[in-house]
């Protein structure tokens, strides 16, 4: 209605052409307000310029009278005391003799009463009263020279330069702005002429009276000066911005009173135009139709949107573009809610003329008149198909994997518990599969990234060809996956499923033109016996599968109770381990060992043990690897030293020729600083590095890089001694024992404890020890429990032996009874 008004309008020919007066009328206000505004700025801009620059010129002139006066005090004092040719003191730490007026034959005096006093003269006076003025007031005066009696008064360039303008009779003043010290300064600098009061201490310097001696410079401090000039320079910016403001607002008023009726009638002319270009150029079709129904006016973006020419719609019903997508019962909410709340806002599917489907976003609108009745009803919608499609993408990103397109975590975990749901509901059987590759790491990191996509995306394939259509498979992470089986009749159906996922992950995969191997690992978790929430499955699932991995790998296992005891036993005692390294709680028990040569105690093997206290005394095997995997391992190892290490050296103090052997993890290798740990140990303790002896098992050896191997090397350079434990158990080889820094062998009890039975293990240990003899490498056995493996050992002229026959391992003060009586004895057991 307002474009026809406004049409009406143009066609009479009066508002427009009053309108173009008034908008001449309002152009030519505008025109002089502007005018007087710049008039006006520029008037008290130009005051408030000159105004400025004359507050800093009275700073300047300020400041150098300030200066200036300095400079006359300064002068005057000058002459004052050159006049009256200095003043006699006596020599204190403030005012000792002048090393600078030492060729003055009357420079130190000697009174009547015996006082010694030395002349202070003019300018080395001055120089001190100046400091302390300057320390009071700021303002700095000294007097300088290009050749001077004392470097105190040396010219710096700008001085220098000066005295020499003085000289050449340029200038009788120099004035400058300076930083000094990060502050800023107003330096005046005069000429300092020679006078005969000045010859007694600086004639020798060849300055004639009249000449240029040098200069007189005063520096003021210009910070209050600027301080009071910047206050002056706001308060005219702050009163001449406020005239430019009243200025301003009456410029306004006035103005404002020539063009308000005009901009009136403009706005309302506007309103019209923009009205007819909005629904002309609109970016969403636009439907206006009269209460009947029938269509009286569509923009063209409908044109654009439906393929529907204005000529073909009008007078027509919008049911033109239904898709028939919708039901009766949709069309329905639709009027009644625009009866009722006068609109309608929603999501609904449209047809082009060519038949095409479309989803759009449509507004509603009934437009009533001032009785209240409806005049029209307008349709708003744009195409929203590409944003739909997108959510549908976004949401299926959010649920499935984008790599093998399995569902993901998420839809995996809702899925998980409809089926439990499900599975009570209807009072049935359901199992969960966790799965672990075995092998994918390899695979990952020796093919690459993309090589571990492509076997995943395989594996994917492959379990799909072992379940059913209404059973889950999802991929939770890395090479992790799951299968829900909903309604089975049994766990052997379970069994029956990963027994197919076992073979059909075995067969080879060919990836790059390359077969790889690969396995899994499954765990298996039923409801309701194994938990009747999706979370309690899972978890059941996952230690199910783990205790598999640990099985052997590519194998199935359901899970038992008795795994989450194991699991929760195993979280105690990882949780314990960690404080028992915190607050020490471990033992060192000390095993004898005897050498055959010489009949008696020739050290101990330290050994540690675990003090829980709850538990009792754990023997080594049930945490040492569990330590290895949590990494602690190290620092139980060095704690062992550390308390061997101290304990030996009491025992050799008291006499005890003996060596302690300590055990270290494999782990230890990978610590570059291994070597200054143990020094530091030993420097701790003071134990002598030649008596300690680290054993490192021979498989750990084997395995050791080459790259590490220089680590034993570092250690022996300590002067420590190495030695290589369980001898013969891992893949002995020759080669390794003369390229490695060790000093001894030590032959596992496994070949020990048969000897005296089996002829297999003393050829072996007969072999073992004449190898090591030939290598210049010590030898000991351990395990020796009787007397016929003793003898045997004897003959074969093994170095050292080892076991309960000796002793058993035995806390440190039993040890060291131990070690008395054996020393008193001289003999432990007969040889």
């Amino acid at each position: 209605m307002q474009t026809g008004a406004a049409d009406r309008a143009a066609d009479d020919g009066m508002v427009v052409v009053s309108g173009i007066e008034q908008r001449r009328i309002s152009d030519l206000v505008i025109r002089y307000a502007a005018a007087a505004v710049i008039v006006w700025s520029g008037l008290l801009g130009l005051s408030l310029w000159w105004n400025i620059a004359q507050q800093k010129a009275n700073t300047f002139d300020l400041a150098r009278n300030t200066a200036i006066s300095a400079f006359t005090k300064d002068l005057a004092y000058r002459r004052w005391a050159s006049g009256h040719g200095g003043v006699y003191v006596e020599p204190s730490e403030k005012t000792p003799p002048s090393p600078w007026m030492s060729h003055l034959p009357d420079r130190d005096v000697m009174t009547n009463d015996g006082r010694m006093l030395t002349l202070m003269n003019p300018a080395y006076m001055l120089r001190e009263m100046m400091a302390d003025y300057g320390d009071d007031y700021g303002i700095k005066g000294r007097i300088v020279g290009i050749v001077t009696l004392n470097p105190n008064n040396e010219a710096d360039s700008w001085e220098a330069e000066a005295i020499r303008q003085f000289s050449a009779g340029a200038i009788s003043e120099k004035l400058e702005l300076a930083d000094l010290g990060g502050k800023p300064y107003l330096r005046l600098i005069r000429p300092f002429m020679m006078e005969e009061s000045c010859q007694k201490c600086h004639g020798h310097l060849g300055f004639p009276n009249g000449s240029v001696r040098g200069a007189v410079g005063v520096s003021v401090p210009m910070e209050p000066f600027l301080a009071v000039q910047n206050q002056s320079i706001r308060v005219q910016a702050i009163s001449h911005g406020a005239f430019w403001l009243v200025g301003l607002l009456g410029i306004a008023l006035i103005g404002r009173r020539s063009v308000r009726r005009l901009t009136e009638q403009a706005v309302a002319d506007e309103e019209n135009r923009l009205a007819a270009h909005v629904f002309s150029n609109a970016l969403e079709a636009t439907i206006i139709t009269d209460p009947k129904g029938r269509i009286l006016r569509v923009n063209p973006m409908f044109t654009e949107l439906t393929g529907y020419g204005e000529d073909e719609v009008l007078g027509r019903n919008p049911r033109v573009i239904r898709s028939n997508h919708h039901d009766a019962e949709f069309y329905a909410e639709i009027w009644q809610s625009i009866y009722r709340d006068g609109r309608w806002q929603g999501e609904i599917w449209n047809r082009r003329k060519d038949g095409q489907v479309f989803v759009a976003w449509e507004s509603i609108v009934a437009v009533h008149d001032d009785a209240g009745a409806i005049r029209y009803f307008i349709g708003i919608f744009r195409d929203i198909t590409e944003q739909v499609e997108a959510q549908r993408h976004i949401l299926r990103l959010a649920h499935y994997d984008v790599l093998t397109d399995l569902p993901n975590r998420v839809l995996f975990q809702d899925r998980l518990e409809r089926a439990v749901v499900h599975a009570l509901r209807h009072d049935r059987l359901a199992a969960l599969l966790f799965l672990d590759l075995d092998g994918f790491k390899k695979v990952n990191d020796t093919m690459g990234h993309r090589a571990g996509d492509d076997l995943l995306k395989e594996v994917a394939n492959r379990l799909r060809t072992c379940v059913r259509m209404t059973d889950t498979i999802a991929r939770l992470g890395g090479d992790e996956f799951t299968v829900i089986l909903d309604e089975i009749s049994s766990a052997g159906d379970a069994a029956v499923v990963a027994d197919k996922i076992l073979a059909s992950l075995q067969a080879p995969i060919t990836i790059d033109g390359r077969e790889v191997f690969i396995g899994t690992s499954i765990g298996i978790s039923l409801f309701p016996e194994n938990g009747t929430t999706g979370d309690v499955l899972l978890k059941h699932a996952d230690t199910a599968m783990y205790q598999a991995k640990a099985a052997g790998k590519g194998c199935f296992n359901f899970y038992s109770a008795e795994m989450t005891k194991r699991q929760e036993h195993r979280l105690d005692l990882e949780i314990a381990l960690r404080q028992a390294v915190e607050e020490g709680q471990f033992l060192v028990y000390y095993q004898p060992k005897k050498s055959t040569s010489a009949n008696r105690v020739c050290g101990f093997e330290a050994l540690v043990r675990w003090q829980h206290p709850r538990l009792g005394l754990i023997p080594p095997m049930d945490f040492i690897p569990l330590a290895e995997e949590m990494h602690l391992v190290d620092r139980i190892d060095l704690f062992v030293m550390r308390q061997a290490c101290r304990k030996g050296r009491i025992w050799r103090e008291e006499g005890h020729d003996i060596t302690i052997a300590v055990n270290l993890s494999g782990v230890n290798f990978s610590a570059d600083d291994l070597p200054g740990q143990v020094a530091k140990v030993l420097e701790e303790t003071g134990f002598p590095a030649e008596y300690l002896e680290l054993e490192i098992t021979e498989s750990f050896v084997i395995d050791l890089a080459v790259d590490k191997r220089e680590v034993l090397q570092r250690l022996r350079a300590l002067g420590v001694r190495l030695s290589i434990d369980d001898f013969g158990t891992g893949y002995s080889s020759l080669s390794y024992l003369k390229r490695l820094p060790v000093n001894t062998l030590k032959i596992d009890r496994s070949f020990v404890r048969d000897i005296a039975r089996d002829s297999r293990d003393m050829m072996l240990v007969s072999s073992i020890i004449g190898i090591a003899h030939s290598l210049g490498l010590k030898v000991v056995a351990e395990g020796i429990e009787d007397t016929d493996q003793l003898g045997i050992l004897v003959s074969l002229e093994c170095d050292e032996i080892q076991g309960y026959l000796i002793a058993k391992p035995m806390p440190a003060d039993m040890a060291g009874v131990f070690l008395d009586g054996a020393s008193a004895d001289n003999v432990t057991t007969p040889i």
